[in-house]
């Protein structure tokens, strides 16, 4: 058993990191990933942007700015948080080994790559899934502490504890459970854990501090209701608020991960000794999935909105792990049954996010249009200003409509809306654009604009407009 615990990790680790890497150049990068790339294309780029927003990332911007001296392609920028999902399941099935067997630790690794969320974020340029990483390398480190108590351990575990805040903030929410599983366990070793998380969680404090003139970057968010709770509308389940291609299914995987997870949990401490780490693990681990989701939904009913699905993406390994523990206790046909049937349920939205749209917009698409239509004296307008950096990654595009009259055609760039023309005319819409976007339209429609073409993609819409005597 010993000697092929590390080849279980690597096969693992190697399957999940190929499993989200798969297709990662085909999605168009989102607002958070343009900025993400904006950030570290230089090293001027990033003090500028550090001095606005985005102190809580500096870790992760630093690693990304070494990182794209070897490119800056989306797959290159998005590699990281592939390898990450596959880090975290790589170490999860060893611990789902460590605490009941091989058959555990693979049944672990295998929910944890079936779930969406894992591919979707492990698709991501930003760091969320490095957070996964970082949360289970934490409880893979605090087993082999507390069951060899060695200080090498010790200093391990310290490190693993300090790069929770280092992938994110919220990260740190993962650490009650450790202190749970301690206690559980009733392990005799409080000293050396607390002084290691307390070092460990140093960085934390020093990001918190950095960043609490920039909360508002949170300011967008509003209070979650009901259907943002945990297992309704979360990382295990969906990160999406409006149903799309496969949110029902994912959301039943979701439900059924959580409630096997919860069930395990029971059998896995019944199983164990009074006074042992499986005991502490099956206790743990429940809090590690339950309460980080909790906390900041909680902490935004009286005080300010800290709810994303996203932010507590390093809650979710902790009821697979546990669900893992009870599927591995099935006869094998079953289990097999039992995996492949998560993977079946994940398939449709598994599909979906490696669409050309599959990370909410489809800029790529929208740019090789214009690109490949535009004229001599066109020039381009956009409605909101997240959109330019998004086409602009993607394609050659007119210059920007300036202070002077349009000479010639103009290209109308938006978010996506069914009502990209006023309904009965030929005229753009204001509809759905925020001031400036309406002031744009409204400046068009007074030079006489109509609407020639016009194209939609996914989370894009493109109008191609001409005055009203030329399109005559």
């Amino acid at each position: 058993m010993a000697a092929r615990s590390p080849l279980l990790g690597w096969c693992a680790g190697l399957l999940a990191f190929a499993v989200a890497a798969a297709w990662s150049w085909v999605p168009s990068m989102w607002a958070d990933e343009l900025a993400t790339a904006e950030a570290v294309s230089s090293l001027a780029e990033l003090r500028r942007v550090l001095a606005d927003r985005d102190v809580v990332f500096v870790p992760y911007y630093l690693l990304m700015l070494l990182w794209s001296w070897f490119g800056g392609a989306d797959w290159w920028l998005r590699l990281p948080s592939a390898i990450g999902v596959g880090v975290a399941a790589g170490l999860l099935a060893d611990l789902g080994r460590r605490l009941g067997g091989v058959r555990a630790g693979v049944c672990a690794a295998a929910l944890l790559v079936a779930l969406p969320s894992m591919s979707r974020y492990g698709q991501e340029a930003r760091p969320y899934a490095l957070a996964v990483a970082a949360a289970v390398l934490s409880f893979w480190a605090l087993h082999r502490a507390l069951d060899r108590g060695e200080r090498r351990d010790w200093v391990l575990y310290g490190v693993a504890v300090a790069m929770l805040p280092c992938t994110h903030l919220f990260a740190v929410l993962v650490l009650p459970a450790h202190l749970v599983v301690a206690a559980v366990a009733r392990a005799r070793v409080w000293r050396p854990l607390l002084v290691s998380m307390g070092l460990g969680c140093l960085p934390a404090a020093a990001l918190a501090v950095a960043s609490a003139s920039q909360v508002g970057q949170v300011g967008w968010l509003g209070v979650p209701g009901w259907r943002d709770l945990v297992l309704v509308r979360s990382a295990i389940t969906s990160w999406r608020p409006e149903p799309e291609v496969g949110h029902l299914p994912a959301l039943l995987l979701g439900w059924a991960v959580a409630a096997v997870g919860v069930l395990g949990a029971l059998l896995l401490w019944r199983a164990s000794p009074r006074a042992g780490l499986g005991r502490g693990f099956a206790a743990g681990a429940v809090v590690w999935g339950v309460l980080p989701p909790l906390l900041l939904f909680a902490v935004s009913q009286v005080a300010t909105p800290v709810y994303n699905t996203r932010y507590v993406l390093a809650a979710a390994p902790g009821l697979v792990l546990l669900a893992g523990w009870a599927v591995s206790r099935l006869r094998v046909p079953v289990a097999a049954v039992a995996v492949v049937i998560a993977v079946a349920l994940a398939w449709p939205q598994q599909v979906r996010l490696r669409e050309a749209g599959g990370h909410e917009v489809d800029y790529r698409s929208a740019a090789g249009w214009v690109s490949a239509e535009r004229a001599q004296g066109d020039a381009v307008v956009f409605a909101v200003p997240w959109v330019r950096e998004g086409l602009s990654r993607y394609g050659e595009l007119p210059r920007e409509l300036g202070a002077a009259p349009a000479a010639g055609r103009v290209w109308l760039v938006r978010e996506e809306t069914s009502r990209a023309v006023r309904p009965g005319t030929d005229l753009p819409s204001r509809y759905g654009l925020a001031e400036v976007g309406a002031a744009k339209v409204t400046r068009l429609l007074s030079e006489g604009f109509t609407v020639r073409r016009q194209h939609g993609w996914r989370g894009v819409t493109v109008l191609l407009l001409e005055r009203q005597a030329e399109a005559r």
